[in-house]
């Protein structure tokens, strides 16, 4: 009962430090944008200016995060009888494009416009200051959504809570601050480069940079929001522990193999092949495959949809071909492992 509370929680004050997390990010964009966007008017900066519009689409970027984790949320029907947990894997790879389409565009079009047409920079003190307070109000974003992210990650770095967990929407956050603080730098860098040769085009240069470090984040959260989408198992700590809890019932006599794939990042849907005792009658069989489902919906409350089927070793290795690793037999204090053959 314990690790149904502690697992509970987790996923609850996971999913509200995603909202918050997002929702932090959202004030500090559209408050550094406005700041960017009056700076690059009074200046002439093109860096400036595509700073802006990088800080500007992180905010909308963020709003369609916001309804994505809400949407995400909403409970199963007679239409969709797994829920809506993807739909906030879709609204990712929309982020994803959106970065990509009008954040890296707009960055490329005025930095090539910058160096065909050098328009001299005005003002760099006030581009300076901005960047600046730009810098620090990022910061604090990005190290208050690492703090609200790393919730209940325990002893795993952060890289590998966020992939044990599947969750794109705190990838897009932190990307999306670590983008942010790299063109803050660049955009200093093509103003320095600017003001001290007299030569405009290195702020063309610095807007085709941040064009760059849009594109590379698009592509690599598009590439994250894809593969998810498509449909990914569950982390193999996860697969094993699911493995090692069933194999706890004493009526169990081998774990044949798992399938598992996330709906989202709190939930998992689940398929176990399973060698019960052979002295079992019908009714004993569909009694222990209860007390194993009961069991692991406790231990394990991602599990959206469960599904136990009762199978001998030499009927799944049949159906799955030659090179199939060995079922996991029971043995007391063996520690499981994942068999990846059957997913």
């Amino acid at each position: 009962m314990q690790g149904n509370v502690t697992n509970l929680s987790w996923s609850i004050t996971a999913t509200q430090s995603g909202l918050g997390t997002v929702a932090i990010s959202l004030v500090a964009d559209l408050v550094i944008a406005s700041i960017k966007f009056v700076a690059a008017y009074i200046s002439g900066s093109t860096a400036m200016s595509s700073e802006g519009v990088h800080s500007l689409v992180d905010a909308g970027t963020e709003i369609i995060l916001l309804y994505g984790l809400i949407a995400s949320g909403r409970k199963a029907n007679s239409e969709h009888q797994l829920g809506y947990g993807r739909e906030v894997y879709f609204w990712n790879f929309v982020v994803a494009v959106l970065i990509f389409a009008f954040g890296a565009g707009i960055a490329l079009l005025d930095g090539l416009h910058q160096i065909a047409r050098p328009k001299p920079i005005s003002d760099e003190t006030i581009s300076y200051i901005v960047l600046a307070c730009s810098a620090m109000v990022d910061g604090a974003a990005l190290w208050a959504a690492v703090r609200r992210t790393g919730v209940g990650r325990g002893h795993d770095s952060l890289l590998q809570f966020l992939r044990r967990r599947r969750d794109p929407t705190a990838s897009t956050i932190l990307f999306g601050g670590v983008a942010s603080m790299a063109g803050i730098l660049v955009t200093s860098g093509g103003l320095v480069a600017s003001h001290l040769t007299g030569d405009p085009r290195f702020d063309g240069l610095a807007s085709l940079a941040i064009a760059g470090i849009l594109t590379v984040t698009a592509f690599k959260l598009a590439s994250q929001s894809m593969s998810l989408l498509i449909g990914v198992p569950a982390d193999p700590s996860v697969v094993a522990e699911i493995i090692e809890d069933t194999k706890r019932n004493p009526t169990v006599q081998a774990v044949n193999g798992v399938i598992s794939a996330h709906l989202a990042p709190e939930q998992l849907i689940v398929a176990l092949s399973v060698w019960f005792t052979e002295e079992l009658s019908k009714a004993g069989v569909e009694q222990a495959i209860a007390n194993v489902e009961d069991d692991l919906r406790r231990r394990h409350p991602q599990i959206l949809a469960l599904f136990i089927k009762p199978q001998s070793p030499e009927r799944y290795h049949s159906l799955r071909g030659p090179g199939i690793r060995q079922s996991h037999i029971r043995v007391p204090g063996e520690r499981a492992t994942t068999p990846y053959a059957s997913v």
